[in-house]
């Protein structure tokens, strides 16, 4: 008797396809935006996640009004993405013209808030020549000691991407986007690195962090520009495209190895270097070169490498040496990531071969200060219950001049997004300054960075970053901008240690004024040390720390055969002899040396073994 109703069940099933069939081109008939797909949408669920985020932003006027556009318009910032990079003669879309009607609201620009124009610096003549004595940096014709307050510049020239979080829209920049590897000195973007050059200087500032540099090309526009206000520069020895240090290879191939159609990384890397050295080297607001930047983080091979940052260091140290008779003795500086590894600082900056393979100052990039106040126990804020008490413990018996080579962190009370209302206000910088804190430690700090990029730490949006009228053709400042103004213009360096004697290979800032720790020279990290790190690294490389790699062949011929011919003054050459293995004789021989060895090892590595 069941028989009948059985047979019916798939007639039953093909009608009710049918319907629901209908009913879907029904619905995409009506609603052709819509998707009636079930499994969720990747779009929804990105924007959802960022919702929170862009609620927070702050309006020109009121808060809370601005909240549910934020909340409305992220899910479009996404759709709109395809078409963020058209040009109004493409047909960008907008709320008049989009070729589909749609029910949802399109973001519109949130209004930059009024900024009154920047006076010009005001230009301060000349720039004195950097030395290094002790752990400080003086002036070296004041003998005053100098406290680096700086900004990091490497602008893409971006303009906002719909990726970004906020209520913004993207400009259109006049001058064209700037590959990574791409030098930002360069004279076609004169009228950009023009109006930086100015704003840096008017926020108390007196260093720039460059990160890419092409030696091909003149600096001295660039260079003359930054000394009329004052500016000092901290540049790049390694470039991204040519001229790198290869993180990924172990020593000593990371100096040695030959790349089919690049030819020999070591070769490259120091000619290179060289060629940047010999130019900038005669400009006296050239404060330090950067042998090399943050090795291990793009790559964990980069612990393996180290022995080639040395080898590197060893021998630019040698180019000057040789050339100090017309090319001051610029210092070298190493910037690593604050992973608060002690063993890598103590083997960078000590003598393993002997004086010329350590490098002369240490950086930090340091993003760890993320709050406004760090409070202890009774509530009140506290030096020592803040990230940088550790940096303090670490550093207070450091013999050579310790920076934050980048400084500034962006998230927790100081995140923020288009239009980047509020923001970081940099309540770290007092502590620079402040005694038993990192007043007798720190000798300079350089915060991330100036133009606003993907990574969104900008001080400044870049002319055409946004669509607002205000940001169309010059830089417009944030507010963070003027938080670090107010910060950098309020704390200045004690004069305490003022009085260095320049031509003296033995005066320490200790004889200006007692100073509260004892500074010792860095010693060697042990073989046992070195494993130990590399085991706890996860590192597969035997450990290769005892031995640098030779100074690679072919790096003086041509514009390199000869020194640079520059006046040094004799109180810069008699500072450079204060370094015990340097000589003016060894031009013809400095290639020919295979294993950097110059003499015998100081104390400070005598007795260690890596």
């Amino acid at each position: 008797m069941f028989a009948p109703r059985m047979e019916m069940r798939p007639l039953m099933s093909i009608v009710l396809l049918a319907l629901c069939l209908l009913l879907v081109a029904e619905l995409h008939t009506r609603y052709p935006d819509r998707s009636w797909n079930a499994s969720p949408q990747p779009e929804r669920q990105l924007s959802a996640a960022r919702l929170p985020r862009a609620m927070d932003v702050r309006g020109p006027e009121s808060p809370e009004d601005e909240a549910p556009d934020a909340e409305d318009e992220a899910p479009e910032a996404e759709d709109e993405a395809p078409d963020a990079g058209q040009s109004k003669e493409n047909g960008t879309r907008s709320p008049t013209n989009a070729s589909t009607p749609k029910p949802k609201r399109v973001v519109v620009q949130a209004p930059l808030p009024d900024r009154c124009a920047l006076p010009k610096a005001e230009q301060v003549g000349r720039t004195n020549p950097i030395v290094i004595k002790g752990n400080f940096f003086y002036d070296s014709v004041t003998g005053k000691r100098f406290f680096s307050k700086g900004v990091a510049y490497n602008p893409r020239n971006i303009k906002f991407e719909t990726q970004m979080k906020g209520n913004c829209t993207p400009g259109e920049p006049e001058l064209h986007q700037l590959e990574y590897g791409e030098d930002p000195t360069q004279a076609s973007m004169k009228s950009l690195w023009m109006e930086a050059l100015n704003s840096i200087a008017n926020m108390g500032a007196n260093t720039i962090r460059l990160y890419n540099i092409d030696p091909n090309i003149s600096h001295a526009d660039f260079m003359e520009e930054a000394a009329k206000l004052g500016l000092y520069v901290v540049v790049p020895l390694t470039r991204h495209d040519w001229g790198y240090l290869p993180a990924g290879m172990p020593s000593p191939s990371c100096y040695t190895a030959v790349i089919e159609g690049y030819g020999n990384v070591g070769t490259n890397v120091l000619t290179s270097a060289k060629l940047i050295v010999k130019e900038f080297s005669k400009y006296d607001n050239t404060l330090m070169f950067t042998v090399a930047n943050e090795m291990t983080v793009a790559d964990s091979k980069g612990w393996a490498a180290f022995p080639c940052v040395k080898a590197l260091t060893r021998d630019i140290h040698r180019y000057q040496a040789d050339c100090r008779r017309s090319m001051r003795r610029v210092p070298l500086l190493y910037t690593a990531a604050d992973t608060g590894s002690s063993t890598v600082v103590e083997y960078l900056t000590c003598e393993l071969e002997n004086e010329d393979d350590a490098v002369d100052a240490y950086g930090l990039n340091v993003y760890s200060y993320c709050d406004e106040q760090y409070l202890d126990s009774k509530g009140k804020d506290n030096f020592r219950y803040s990230p940088y008490w550790t940096i303090h413990k670490q550093f207070k018996h450091f013999s050579k001049p310790i920076i934050f080579s980048e400084f500034g962190c962006n998230l927790g009370t100081f995140m923020t997004s288009c239009p980047f209302v509020g923001g970081r206000t940099w309540p770290d910088v007092k502590t620079f300054f402040k005694d038993h804190q990192l007043g007798e430690i720190l000798s300079g700090a350089i915060a991330f960075e100036f133009s606003m990029e993907s990574n969104e730490y900008g001080l400044a949006l870049t002319p055409g970053f946004t669509s607002d009228a205000a940001n169309k053709d010059s830089t417009y400042l944030l507010d963070s901008y003027f938080a670090l103004k107010k910060q950098f213009e309020a704390h200045n360096v004690s004069e305490r240690w003022d009085g260095a004697e320049i031509a003296s290979c033995s005066w320490l800032p200790s004889k200006a004024h007692k100073m509260s720790y004892k500074h010792r020279p860095s010693k060697c990290p042990s073989s046992k040390e070195v494993k130990q790190m590399f085991k706890e690294k996860g590192i597969k490389t035997k450990p290769n720390w005892a031995k640098l790699p030779p100074t690679p062949s072919g790096t003086s011929w041509g514009e390199l055969a000869s020194c640079a011919e520059y006046e040094v003054s004799a109180e810069l050459v008699d500072e450079a002899s204060c370094h015990k293995n340097t000589s003016i004789s060894r031009i013809s021989s400095s290639n020919s040396s295979s294993n950097g060895s110059n003499g015998s090892n100081s104390n400070s590595s005598s007795s260690s073994s890596s």
